[in-house]
C-alpha cells in the first residue's frame, strides 16, 4: 500500500508519508471540521455522501487537538467496496516527564471506548523503544442510529534527552482493511526520527 512518501517535518520529527496522504489543516473548533469536510467534498464529490461521516471523524480531531500538544495531522482516502473511507494520522508531543512506556501503555489501554481489551506490543523501532497500542473503538456517527467502529492504533517512544514522547495515533473506519492497515501504519512510524538538539549523540 506505500506509495512514492514525502518527508514532513514538524517540531523536530520526521518521518514519511505515501505520497496519497495529505496534510490537513488542524481544526481548533466545530466550525473547522464542517469546512475541512466541505473542502474534501469539494475535491472528491464522490465523497459527497459520507460528509456527515467525515464531519463526525474530522470533529474527533477537534478534541484530539484541545486535549494533546498536537503538532500536525494528515490524512487520506480508502477505496473499499462499501464506498470511500477516511484514515487519519494525528501526531502530538505529550509531556511525560519520568513515566515509563509500561505505564503509558496501561493508562493508555485502560480507555473505555474499546470494543474488546486492547492488544499492546512494544518494538525496538529506528526511533527507539516503542509500545504499540491497539483498539477498535466506538464513535458516535451523526449520520446512524448505531455508533461507528474504528481501528485506532497509537504508538508512543520517548523523545530523546527530553520530558517529552512522541505520539502517533492512526484511525480508519475500514476495519475489513485492518491487516493492511497495521501493515502501513507500522511502515510509516518505522520512518520516525527526530531531530534538533534534544537527540542523544
Amino acid at each position: 500500500m506505500i506509495s512514492a512518501s514525502s518527508q514532513p517535518s514538524q517540531g523536530g520529527l520526521a518521518f514519511a508519508t505515501p505520497g496519497d496522504w495529505f496534510a490537513v489543516r488542524l481544526p481548533r473548533e466545530s466550525a473547522d471540521a464542517r469546512r475541512l469536510a466541505a473542502e474534501v467534498t469539494a475535491a472528491r464529490p464522490e465523497l459527497a455522501p459520507e460528509r456527515p461521516r467525515l464531519e463526525g471523524m474530522l470533529a474527533s480531531l477537534v478534541e484530539a487537538c484541545a486535549a494533546l500538544d498536537v503538532l500536525c495531522a494528515y490524512a487520506t482516502v480508502l477505496d473499499v467496496p462499501a464506498g470511500p473511507l477516511p484514515a487519519s494520522l494525528v501526531v502530538s508531543v505529550p509531556q511525560l516527564g519520568e513515566e515509563t512506556l509500561d505505564r503509558v501503555a496501561l493508562q493508555m489501554a485502560a480507555d473505555s471506548g474499546s470494543v474488546a481489551p486492547p492488544s499492546v506490543d512494544f518494538f525496538d523501532l529506528p526511533a527507539g523503544r516503542t509500545v504499540r497500542i491497539e483498539q477498535f473503538r466506538h464513535w458516535a456517527d451523526p449520520a446512524e442510529e448505531h455508533r461507528l467502529v474504528s481501528l485506532v492504533i497509537q504508538y508512543v517512544t520517548h523523545i530523546p534527552g527530553t520530558g517529552q514522547a512522541a505520539l502517533l495515533t492512526f484511525s480508519s473506519p475500514a476495519v475489513a482493511l485492518a491487516g493492511q492497515l497495521r501493515l502501513l501504519f507500522h511502515q510509516i512510524t518505522c520512518t520516525l526520527r527526530f531531530d534538533g538538539a534534544g537527540q542523544e549523540s
